[in-house]
């Protein structure tokens, strides 16, 4: 209600085979409703990544196309 709205992103080698409606029955078995992506982003392409190996953040947010809500 007054935080972020959770978003998954997937790295896969085949987006055309891969099933979003699985990893949301998988999440929903395991952790919290709230906690559950309510948006997923399939890519190829791996993880933006700085010299130390963390991810950078706010170039993912940038670089992700995100759809619409899967509920």
């Amino acid at each position: 209600m007054m935080g972020e709205k959770v978003g998954a992103v997937v790295v896969t080698t085949d987006e055309e085979s891969f099933d979003v409606d699985a990893v949301i029955a998988h999440c929903r078995g395991r952790i919290a409703d709230f906690k559950v992506p309510q948006y997923v982003s399939v890519r190829t392409d791996p993880l933006p990544r700085n010299p130390g190996g963390k991810i950078l953040k706010k170039q993912l947010r940038e670089e992700t196309q995100w759809g619409g809500a899967l509920r």
